[in-house]
């Protein structure tokens, strides 16, 4: 529709002619579930369509096909020899199909498997498993028409394969020559240009009179599909391969005739299993945990990570890192890094890890469990040394490899939790760990104690993390000066140091006793006296403290009282009931409780003020006596 300036409007025809497929004298078709071919009629036209006079009115497609299905016949060459005909419509039923029309004929037969199982054969030509149908026309023109390649292909080394003679004989026949015009190659039924299909890494090698066609596995094109079988990662791949070559029979008339092989095939891959690996990459030096996870597919993701039956929080930034990287195959990898000093990281050279991988978006699981131990070539035994405080002893680990040995106290690993638990001060300091221990805390052990000073031990093992055996072992004794304190012994010794100037009236420490009046003091001076006795003597229990008791005078009340008592691990207490022996694989630790001077308080109020602690503290508190009588 076209407007002129005066606004008026006229039609105006146009045409266009657009270049499209142009058909071969024969084109051969192989898919999956078919065979066809199609064929022009060219200067035998006039000698086809003289079999029958109708066929000379031959005018339209609708024509030549209804003139097809009547009348003329097909015959069928058996593996036999034998020739046998039948009509169209009997051809139909056995699985094939003709369309006619006024200059092509098409013909379409069922593939591998299908039609009828007389009437189609099987043959092996150059290697390759080649399906035929021969078949004659009644004009006694022999042509075999259908024969396709039925090689579903192979996969080795990442190479989807598949090999085709570069023409089959039947296609030619005997004296006859062709030339090759072309062969190309294309995905779901679309040609692909030389270059692209270069690109995409498929290729086209020619051995001898065979093709080798070979498709990189996850090339473009193709299609994969993952999941998850028996905690591994499994894929397969497809893709949907055109061949496509085109050749001419060359006649001793100088004539010629195109032919169009065209073969469609589905090329896959069975299950592929991609398996996780680690790489430890740990330099012990370094002091992180430097792990390297690789073989990860493409569509899966590191979604949840456990170190030591801890999980790791991937949305935080808590000293350790995970970072990745994609590789030119497509796959990833994974790179994490844990400082040793980690709180998960509970021995000091070895860390379990649990990757948790996840596909998407399906979202199906799959885990990798693998133990990363830090590599040290040529480490000792990191130096240890102590000092004495005052009131500690402090030690010193040097270097940084002291984090490739177990630091214990007796049996048990040194960690942050049991230094808050006993009341040790654990920093690191300048690549050092430093341990302060508070005299009287777990793990000391006392000699010679007098009312002067006393001698305390304290001893650090460094383990070997896997086998626990003792590398080397580190002890201090400090002198100390001798205060208020209570020791009790892995004999069952308990050692007692008190002070009595706080009491009122004054008592003279030498006149005081235990609950057993003949357990004196094996130590006095003017305010202090210092008991040694076993838990099992001088009127001590089980579970039932042991009572300090004075004066031993004529004072009528004692106005102070002082309890002492030692607890043990039950776990580790052995104690013979034959000869009563006492036995703890570890000191225990004491409690001093000592009543407030009763200075102040009339008569009356003191005994009931004793007479309330007693009834409040009931079995477990013992009250001094004077000569004549129990306090009550």
């Amino acid at each position: 529709m076209v407007r002129d300036a005066h606004g008026h409007w006229t039609n105006q025809p146009v045409s266009a002619v657009c270049s499209g497929f142009t058909l071969s004298d024969r084109e051969i078709i192989c898919e999956e579930d078919y065979m066809e071919v199609r064929t022009c009629f060219r200067g035998t036209f006039e000698l086809w369509t003289s079999v029958s006079a109708s066929l000379l009115q031959l005018k339209c497609v609708l024509q030549a096909q209804r003139m097809a299905s009547s009348v003329w016949q097909l015959m069928f060459l058996r593996g036999d020899e034998q020739v046998y005909s039948m009509s169209v419509s009997e051809a139909k039923k056995l699985g094939y199909s003709l369309t006619a029309s006024a200059q092509r004929l098409v013909l379409r037969a069922q593939g591998p498997g299908g039609g009828h199982p007389g009437f189609s054969v099987f043959q092996e030509e150059a290697d390759v498993l080649k399906h035929e149908a021969p078949l004659m026309w009644s004009l006694n023109t022999s042509n075999r028409l259908f024969i396709c390649a039925t090689d579903s292909g192979s996969f080795k080394d990442g190479w989807l394969l598949l090999e085709v003679p570069q023409v089959m004989s039947p296609l030619v026949g005997e004296g006859v020559d062709y030339q090759s015009n072309s062969i190309r190659l294309g995905v779901d039924g679309m040609l692909l240009e030389e270059s692209l299909a270069a690109a995409r890494g498929i290729h086209v090698v020619q051995h001898g009179q065979k093709i080798q066609i070979g498709v990189p596995f996850g090339t473009e094109g193709g299609y994969r599909k993952s999941l998850v079988v028996k905690n591994s990662y499994k894929e397969t791949y497809m893709i949907f391969l055109l061949y496509e070559h085109i050749f001419s029979m060359l006649y001793e008339d100088g004539s010629s005739i195109d032919t169009r092989h065209r073969l469609l095939r589905k090329l896959g891959t069975p299950l592929i299993c991609h398996i996780p690996f680690t790489i430890n990459q740990t330099v012990a030096d370094n002091q992180v945990f430097s792990v390297y996870l690789g073989n990860i597919p493409v569509d899966v993701v590191l979604e949840d990570l456990w170190i030591n039956g801890k999980q790791l929080q991937m949305s935080e930034k808590l000293g350790y890192s995970i970072k990745y990287s994609v590789h030119n195959n497509g796959s990833k990898a994974y790179q994490l890094q844990l400082p040793f000093k980690d709180s998960v990281v509970q021995q000091m050279v070895r860390i379990d890890i649990n990757f948790t991988l996840t596909i998407m978006p399906q979202r199906e699981s799959y885990y990798h469990q693998t133990t990363i131990t830090a590599r040290v070539f040529n480490a000792f035994p990191p130096e240890i040394t102590a000092q004495c405080l005052d009131r500690a002893i402090v030690f010193s680990v040097a270097g940084s490899s002291q984090t490739l040995w177990e630091i214990g106290v007796d049996k048990t690993p040194l960690t942050s939790e049991l230094a808050v638990q006993r009341g040790y001060l654990l920093s690191v300091q300048n690549q050092k760990t430093v341990l302060e221990i508070p005299l009287f805390s777990i793990g000391y052990t006392y000699e010679e104690i007098n009312l002067s000073n006393f001698y305390a031990t304290f001893e650090l093992l460094l383990r070997d993390p896997k086998s626990l055996a003792v590398q080397t072992s580190t002890s201090k004794r400090c002198l100390f000066k001798t205060q208020d304190m209570m020791v009790c012994s892995t004999d069952g010794t308990m050692t007692v140091v008190a002070a009595l100037s706080s009491t009122w009236p004054s008592v003279k420490p030498e006149r005081t006793t235990l609950l057993d009046p003949a357990c004196v003091p094996k130590q006095t001076d003017g305010s202090r006296v210092l008991f040694e006795f076993k838990v099992d003597s001088c009127g001590t229990r089980n579970t039932v403290p042991v009572v300090l008791l004075g004066p031993r005078g004529n004072d009528k009340l004692c106005l102070d009282r002082l309890t002492v008592r030692c607890f043990y691990l039950l776990s580790g207490v052995n104690r013979l009931s034959v000869d009563r022996t006492f036995r703890s694989e570890a000191p225990g630790f004491g409690l001093v409780d000592v009543f407030k001077s009763l200075k102040g308080y009339t008569e009356q109020s003191k005994l009931t003020l004793i007479k309330k602690k007693f009834k409040t503290t009931k079995k477990n508190t013992f009250f001094c006596r004077s000569r004549e009588s129990t306090c009550s």
